[in-house]
């Protein structure tokens, strides 16, 4: 498993932080070739990624949250107001998801780790 599939698995669950996420890629990744991660860039939440110019140093600060696929609120409001069935359809389809996340968010314990 890669970064970005784990990136991935991360913004789809609930009550994941940038912390959860840096420990999955620290366990997970490790053994790859092209994957760095010494105690320094542990104890800092960060990583590195050999490319073929050399090593780029990543920081996992805001990786979770820039990463989530969410509309903001005001777009599926906009949705909801259009003239078209079809497209205030999708609207409440947004709207059911974005609040069974957030029932699912408020359901989960605090995460410790982050």
């Amino acid at each position: 498993s890669g970064i970005l599939p784990i990136l991935d698995d991360q913004c789809k669950a609930p009550g994941t932080t940038d912390k959860t996420f840096a420990t999955d890629i620290y366990k997970k990744c490790t053994s790859h070739s092209h994957f760095q991660a010494d105690y320094r860039q542990v104890g800092s939440n960060k990583f590195g990624v050999r490319h073929y110019a050399g090593i780029v140093e990543y920081d996992t600060i805001d990786f979770v949250a820039k990463n989530k696929d969410e509309l903001p609120r005001e777009a599926t409001e906009l949705l909801s107001g259009a003239n078209n069935d079809f497209v205030r359809v999708l609207a409440d389809i947004i709207h059911s998801q974005q609040q069974q996340q957030q029932q699912q968010s408020a359901a989960m314990p605090a995460n410790k780790g982050g």
